[in-house]
């Protein structure tokens, strides 16, 4: 992708009144995968593919991905959708996501600088995996080294 490599990092919560009502999806909300048939399916506006500073883990036992904080990028979709407050609603039940900062979170939702495949910055919200438990006994996990995580579920 285009200037790709001189993203900065910038995956800090910001003002919630600078929401951008877009969201950045990288695992299970993808296109065609199973949260994306539940919850997005005919709703979304625009779709880009997209990248986001991080590192990626599938989860073994859940069957899904994790991302957090990391040097790597992480491949996704950028997305636009109709009625985005309802929807990012549906989206938080979905991924455990009860308020900024809850300790009974599965993922936080922040607001994260993504860069689109044109190579153009835009901020959405992301799900960040909040828990401290990824590549423990009870949550075992491999690592996406690609960032890919539809590329990489062709693989199990």
């Amino acid at each position: 992708m285009a200037g790709i490599d001189n993203l900065t990092e910038k995956q800090t919560a910001v003002n919630i009144n600078d929401d951008p009502k877009r969201l950045f999806v990288y695992g299970s909300f993808l296109d065609g995968f199973f949260n994306y048939k539940k919850c997005l399916e005919g709703r979304v506006v625009s779709r880009v593919q997209a990248r986001v500073r991080g590192s990626l883990f599938h989860q073994n036992n859940r069957g899904f991905p994790a991302m957090v904080h990391g040097d790597g990028w992480v491949s996704g979709e950028f997305l636009e959708l109709e009625d985005f407050d309802a929807l990012i609603l549906k989206c938080d039940i979905i991924e455990e996501y009860y308020g900024p900062n809850c300790p009974d979170n599965m993922y936080e939702r922040r607001i994260t600088e993504t860069m689109l495949a044109d190579g153009s910055r835009r901020s959405a919200w992301v799900y960040w995996y909040s828990r401290g438990d990824l590549g423990s006994r009870e949550n075992p996990v491999i690592p996406v080294l690609s960032g890919d995580w539809r590329e990489f579920t062709k693989t199990l």
